[in-house]
């Protein structure tokens, strides 16, 4: 910065005498040309004239007076005369005169006088004796004129002079203040550099009580500090280093460091190294943070160190800075450490796994036990035998559970996953759950309740198993500590998207405020004491937690002691409500097609076409193959012989047109296989050029068994029945008949989940790109095969649509159905 403020300030004096020289050499002409007095000259150059014209008038008069006539004096004034004039035109005054109108008129009336009299006084004596009083009277005349114009002369010789004036008092201003602006420059000059001085000082003493700093800290430093310039000599050598090495610090001044320090294996690579910098500046260890290596000290014992290299710079001298340690006894910690760890890992594995074996032994005997009791005879026994069977049937099942929940927390611990998310009602599993602790509830005198705060929570996705045990653990645990009370279950979905809360309460004996942290710890009870009324393993809340968190999900617990408690468990289970108020009737209709013997390759990227073409197909005795797109199919026909397929027009990749004709173009005998085209377009335009391409006839989705009968009749010449066509309800009902109730819910989540991600796609970029068109067309027949025509329809325009306009339009009507599917009830 200080530099940048010199070079300022000369700039600054530069431009001021740049400035200030040639205003100089200015006032010094001015005040040369005012020293000449152009004014005297010319009041004396037409005072000249003005004194010719009258010593030529008095010749005139002396010409025309006398008793002969003597024109010589006359012709030689008039000569004088005429030749003041010519000068006086030619001169500077006239060219300084010539924007005066005044001026100028008064020189033409003079040239006008000598051009009229000239030619007479050049002619004959006659002649000028007959004009001479003319001549005279013109004198008359031009005599006031010239006089006027001396004053004019005069006048304007002043108001240059004045003009001079102003412009050298304007010169003699800006050099005034160029020569005060270049003071000031020079003053602020001057305050720089006083401050630049006074810097400097203030930096040289700085750097003087840094560099007593760093040579108290690299003297006192616990780490070995070595300073080495790029020859490799050594230039400083601290304490510590001669601590570390065993040399002393004079030995090493000046030497080479390889030969002292670096150990015989690791100096050719040291020297290439440093050979690589100095040629070409690449830098591996250098800067490159910590880096293990080894050291040799003056005994040649080789020990490993941790070192650190920086490259310094100072007046264009680089040198390098290494700061080792001796990390002997840190690498023996951190071995004994990691052989700790191994071991302590080893244990615990072979704890799990013991515990796991031992769980599985102990309980394949305690089956057979259990099994045992069940099955032996009680009617011959008397009172007390039958009390000490019950005795050990209920020590055996409480030995069964302890055994239970160590091989639950033993799959837990070990990272094994949960099963796959299904559907199932969940007001069912909670009723279910509450109906099986009827009888324990009782034991302790307890009454459950159910509170469902949001209606018509039926069917969700989730893990069902998980979500089962968890509420028996938290509703067994609150029977459990309550005695003569009420242990509540509620269930609400909150107003997030499909997050549920479930809350298990009981006014029972509650938890004092130190244990609530630890009710989740593994192998805690409460109540440790031999007395204690509640026996169990410590594991149920454990479990519970981890079951929890295995499902994404969270649990809470508040307590009063003496009050009662309250598990919360918010987890997300996403809602699978059915479209459509359908009754479900229970159908079989036999098909009328017996293919049995055939085969047939369904050819599409929506899985629940080709699910209900394959159980059709099936149903008619077809040997069914199935491919997603239509390179899988050529693949599969490829490799072996089909007798129809059903290609899918529209189909990512390569669509149903392009397939059949690559199917066409393969070198199999069978490569002219009958193809049924299966579309969602309804436009006949559509259909034409479809059955142009080679397709043997075509079939429309949703697909229905009469239509299938009667084109496979057809295209293969089997034997059909007449059966009357299906409307969209028998879709669906046949669906649900072949596929079951569960399936069918699962597929409506499906095509729930792909409306929303259709739209949220949508929303991030509002163009029909051939995704969301791909999207929206594979959706639309899922749509119309589940019996939501509405969205069908409205999936198939977005399909079609040609304008931005419309395609809004199109989305915001997806938008609306998509809200009426999410809300609908099906009539469970």
């Amino acid at each position: 910065m200080s530099r940048w403020r010199m070079f300022f300030v000369a700039c600054m004096i530069v431009i001021s005498v740049a400035f200030i020289a040639p205003l100089g050499r200015t006032v010094v002409a001015d005040l040369e040309s005012l020293s000449r007095a152009e004014s005297d000259d010319i009041s004396w150059n037409v005072a000249q004239v003005e004194i010719e014209l009258l010593r030529m008038q008095n010749a005139a008069y002396a010409a025309m007076s006398g008793p002969e006539s003597d024109f010589s004096s006359f012709r030689q004034r008039y000569d004088i005369f005429y030749s003041r004039m010519s000068t006086l035109s030619q001169s500077a005054f006239y060219r300084s005169l010539e924007g005066d109108s005044r001026a100028q008129g008064l020189f033409t009336s003079a040239r006008a006088f000598l051009t009229t009299v000239t030619p007479v006084v050049d002619g004959p004596d006659d002649n000028l004796r007959a004009r001479l009083p003319l001549i005279q009277t013109q004198i008359e005349v031009l005599r006031p004129m010239l006089r006027q114009l001396a004053l004019i002369g005069l006048e304007h010789s002043v108001n240059q002079a004045s003009a001079r004036r102003d412009k050298l008092t304007s010169t003699l201003i800006r050099l005034a203040v160029a020569s005060l602006s270049l003071v000031l420059v020079l003053g602020v000059g001057f305050v720089i550099l006083q401050k630049l001085l006074r810097a400097r000082e203030h930096i040289l003493n700085e750097n003087r009580i840094m560099r007593s700093r760093f040579e108290a800290v690299v003297s006192s430093s616990l780490n070995a500090v070595l300073v080495v310039d790029v020859h490799g000599k050594v230039i400083e050598f601290n304490g510590s280093a001669e601590a570390i090495f065993g040399y002393s610090r004079d030995e090493v001044i000046g030497e080479e460091m390889a030969e002292l320090i670096v150990p015989e294996h690791l100096r050719d690579m040291h020297h290439r190294g440093m050979q690589r910098f100095l040629d070409t500046g690449e830098m591996k260890v250098i800067g490159a943070g910590r880096v293990r290596l080894e050291a040799m000290r003056k005994s040649g014992e080789i020990f490993p160190v941790e070192l650190s290299i920086s490259l310094a710079e100072a007046g264009g001298v680089r040198v390098f800075v290494s700061y080792l340690r001796d990390i002997t006894q840190e690498l023996k910690a951190e071995d004994e450490l990691r052989n700790a760890r191994d071991k302590a890992l080893a244990g615990e594995k072979a704890k799990s796994e013991l515990l796991t074996v031992m769980s599985h032994e102990m309980r394949t005997p305690l089956h057979g036990i259990l099994g045992s009791l069940e099955l032996i005879d009680q009617t011959a026994m008397d009172a007390r035998q039958k009390r000490h069977l019950n005795s050990i049937a209920v020590s055996g099942e409480l030995l069964l559970s302890h055994v239970n929940d160590v091989l639950d927390l033993s799959s837990l611990t070990a990272g094994n996953a949960l099963p796959e998310q299904a559907l199932f009602d969940l007001e069912g599993v909670v009723q279910n759950v509450v109906d099986s602790l009827l009888a324990s509830a009782a034991q302790n005198e307890n009454s459950l309740q159910i509170n469902f705060l949001t209606p018509n929570l039926h069917t969700v996705q989730g893990h069902k198993s998980a979500l089962q045990q968890c509420l028996v653990n938290l509703v067994g645990n609150a029977i459990k500590f309550t005695k003569n009370g009420t242990v509540t279950i509620e269930v609400e979905k909150l107003s997030q998207d499909d997050v549920f809360e479930i809350r298990v309460s009981d006014n029972g004996a509650g938890i004092s405020p130190e244990n609530l942290t630890r009710v989740f710890e593994e192998f805690v009870t409460l109540d440790a004491t031999y007395a204690r009324e509640n026996t169990g393993t410590g594991l149920g809340l454990a479990i519970t937690r981890r079951l929890v968190e295995a499902m994404g999900g969270e649990i809470s617990v508040d307590s009063v002691l003496g009050e009662g408690s309250m598990f919360t468990v918010r987890l997300t289970l996403l809602s699978a409500s059915p479209i459509g108020n359908l009754q479900r009737p229970q159908q079989n209709n036999s098909p009328a097609v017996n293919a049995d013997g055939l085969r047939a390759l369904i050819v599409d990227d929506n899985e629940i076409n080709r699910l209900i073409l394959v159980d059709i197909l099936q149903d008619m005795k077809f040997d069914v193959a199935e491919a997603a797109d239509g390179y899988e199919a050529i693949r599969q026909v490829a490799a072996g012989y089909f007798d129809v397929v059903f290609l899918d027009i529209s189909m990512p990749g390569i669509d149903g047109i392009e397939t059949l004709d690559r199917l066409r173009q393969l070198d199999v005998a069978w490569r002219d296989l009958p193809a049924i085209g299966v579309t969602a377009h309804v436009s006949p335009s559509d259909h034409d050029v479809i059955l142009k391409a080679d397709f043997s006839d075509l079939l429309l989705k949703p697909v229905d068994v009469p239509g299938l009968q009667k084109r496979l009749a057809m295209v293969l010449g089997l034997k059909s029945d007449t059966v009357p066509p299906a409307n969209i309800d028998d879709q669906v009902h046949v669906f649900i008949r072949r596929f079951g109730s569960v399936k069918y819910d699962q597929s409506v989540l499906e095509l729930k989940q792909g409306v929303t991600k259709l739209l949220r796609d949508f929303d991030q970029s509002p163009l029909l790109t051939p995704e969301i068109k791909q999207c929206a067309h594979k959706l639309a027949g899922s749509a119309a095969i589940l019996g939501e025509t509405k969205l069908h329809h409205v999936l198939q325009e977005i399909e079609a649509c040609k304008n931005t306009e419309g395609l809004i339009e199109c989305f915001n009507t997806l938008r609306t159905q998509n809200t009426t599917v999410d809300n609908a009830d099906h009539g469970r």
